[in-house]
């Protein structure tokens, strides 16, 4: 399959990497439907080239009639996050997930790409599994929400691509959100600072996801896309507090970050907002192994071409451009 002249949808079109994939549709000559339930996101998705339908993908026959006529579907759309009830995260990553391939079965769209998370394989990843291996409950209502999407997707003979730490220009957890907890001075990592990243550039992220909607044996098959080079977090982030001028990142014992964010919890809870930090994002920046990565490149002929040292630079320049270092 060639881009050029297809027309492809792709669900959740206002978020971060929805974005990214539109603006490469359109500079590939692709025709790119982005579709989202927020009307307030419609100038972001038109300034990428793509022609905006306002559709919830909890709407099957909204969304159907978003499909007419589409080649293919991205299915990006969901809530993401380490905080929130699992009803909530199951109506929306699950129950909007069928939904969508409900829809684009309806349709007759012959290519399907639903895009998971590394995090399905649990928050508590020990690096003992296979990549062909059925990602763990873990109790976390986003890893488990899409660790269920994705089953759902392998059966309806879509791939699926579980990237891993997404960063680069207009990454919200993984550029924005640090910048801005460094420049408070409330950042700190757990530990040592020595768990590690399995980083993928937004860039390399959408050539591999492209690739597996233009390839006619990615069907069924599920790719996991980092850039293969382990960082520790004390690296990652310490590039961040060095674009602020600080000499490093704070570090704390673990126990005591969990009681934190244990407390943070509490009162998230009575407030009824979001904590600042919790126990699920302090296990997944805990991390002491990485994901097996070797499908993409060897069946999608998939090759990163950023590695971390130019992703930084092009994201240090981003940040600056826009202000965002003071």
């Amino acid at each position: 399959m060639q881009l050029g002249g297809q027309t492809i949808a792709v669900t959740g079109a206002g978020g971060f990497i929805g974005q990214a994939l539109c603006a490469r549709l359109a500079a590939e000559g692709a025709l790119p439907v982005g579709i989202d339930r927020r009307d307030d996101a419609r100038a972001q998705i038109e300034a990428t080239g793509a022609r905006f339908v306002r559709a919830d993908v909890l709407d099957s026959g909204a969304i159907a009639d978003a499909l007419q006529d589409c080649d293919g579907l991205i299915h990006t759309a969901a809530i993401v996050g380490d905080w929130g009830s699992m009803e909530q995260f199951i109506e929306v990553n699950v129950r909007g997930s069928c939904s969508v391939f409900d829809a684009a079965e309806a349709a007759g769209v012959g290519r399907l790409v639903h895009l998971s998370s590394v995090a399905s394989w649990g928050y508590e990843f020990t690096g003992d599994l296979e990549e062909d291996a059925s990602p763990r409950a873990s109790g976390a209502p986003y890893a488990d929400t899409k660790a269920a999407s994705d089953y759902l997707a392998l059966r309806r003979g879509a791939a699926v691509v579980r990237p891993g730490d997404v960063y680069g220009p207009g990454s919200v957890p993984w550029t924005i959100r640090p910048i801005e907890a460094l420049r408070a001075g409330t950042f700190a990592l757990p530990g040592k600072g020595d768990a590690l990243m399995t980083l993928v550039y937004i860039d390399d992220l959408v050539d591999c996801i492209l690739l597996a909607l233009t390839t006619d044996t990615a069907a069924g098959q599920a790719y996991t896309a980092w850039d293969g080079e382990p960082i520790t977090t004390g690296e990652f982030f310490g590039r961040y507090a060095r674009m602020l001028g600080q000499k490093k990142v704070r570090t704390a014992p673990t126990p005591l970050i969990e009681g934190f964010a244990f407390a943070a919890e509490i009162v998230a809870k009575l407030r009824g907002t979001a904590p600042t930090v919790s126990r699920q994002a302090i296990q997944y920046v805990s991390r002491q192994a990485v994901y097996p990565n070797a499908r993409a490149r060897e069946q999608l002929g998939w090759n990163p071409a950023v590695d971390f040292d130019e992703g930084m630079r092009r994201t240090e320049q981003w940040l600056r451009a826009e202000g965002l270092l003071g």
